[in-house]
């Protein structure tokens, strides 16, 4: 920056590569910025694309994730939390094609975020298995609202009567190669109200939102834990979560969930240096 003088008193604007402006009286210039390019390095792309399949992920199961973040106050919204929870995991990479077409990959994404304990679950020989202690009850679509809450209440400890467990799970087909393009996952989500003297039957809760299009899942017990059977999976990658909630609206507390995989070959598969030649490629 420099300090110019001139005789013909006030001076501002720009000349050449020289923008003029005055302050307290005293003319300044300073050479005008170079254009910044568009240059497609590798480092850059990176940083472009690795937000793809979050953002994709979230459009398409965002209705199930209003009230799954803690502390959204003003401007702020689940997307907003959904994005910078899951921007360290390990970037999967879309082609533009694939990201604009609203494709997306199933990955360990958090699903929610709270000060409540998390609901621990695995899964192994097509179940998924939670760490909520069910005893010997045999739980199915028969099975009581009423039965299933005093059950989880009283042999669980952190829950209470009116809290709500909801149940997310989502299946994407699994492709044979990396040239077999990838299908939008089908999903499904329902809520479990922990509600001792309702007499609503598993099977007739209502699930979540209009963009569920699975088959509905049903509720089982495994080894005295709450589960969820699945089929196909050897045809299928699921993602499968389980959400300890309290409370409505801005006030509801949550527990800490990640989507679980019941397979890891397809999303590994898009997390490789392959992947994210080819995604490059396609944005040149």
């Amino acid at each position: 920056m420099v300090k110019v003088k001139s005789s013909l008193g006030k001076v501002s604007g720009k000349n050449a590569n020289t923008i003029y402006y005055e302050v307290n009286g005293v003319t300044f210039g300073r050479s005008k910025p170079a254009k910044m390019g568009n240059p497609k390095t590798e480092a850059q792309m990176k940083q472009r694309i690795k937000m793809n399949n979050i953002l994709n992920t979230y459009k398409y199961i965002k209705g199930y994730l209003q009230q799954n973040f803690e502390g959204i106050i003003g401007n702020k919204n689940a997307s907003s939390f959904f994005r910078s929870y899951n921007l360290m995991k390990t970037p999967v990479w879309l082609t533009k094609e694939q990201k604009e077409a609203c494709k997306f990959v199933l990955a360990p994404y958090v699903v929610a975020q709270g000060r409540i304990n998390s609901v621990g679950y695995e899964f192994k020989d097509g179940v998924f298995v939670t760490d909520i202690n069910v005893g010997d009850l045999e739980i199915n679509d028969e099975t009581e609202e009423s039965i299933l809450s005093s059950i989880i209440c009283d042999s669980n400890e952190g829950w209470a009567n009116n809290d709500t467990l909801q149940i997310i799970l989502l299946k994407q087909k699994r492709i044979r190669t990396s040239d077999e393009e990838i299908e939008l996952p089908k999903c499904n989500s329902y809520v479990v109200t922990l509600d001792k003297a309702s007499r609503t039957k598993i099977g007739d809760i209502p699930v979540l939102e209009s963009l569920s299009n699975m088959s509905r899942f049903s509720l089982c017990s495994v080894d005295g834990k709450l589960a969820v059977r699945v089929e196909d999976s050897e045809e299928y990658t699921y993602a499968f979560a389980a959400v300890h909630g309290r409370g409505q609206g801005r006030d509801k507390i949550v527990s800490t969930q990640q989507l679980c995989l019941s397979d890891n070959a397809l999303y590994d598969s898009y997390c490789s240096k392959e992947a994210f030649d080819k995604a490059y490629e396609s944005y040149k």
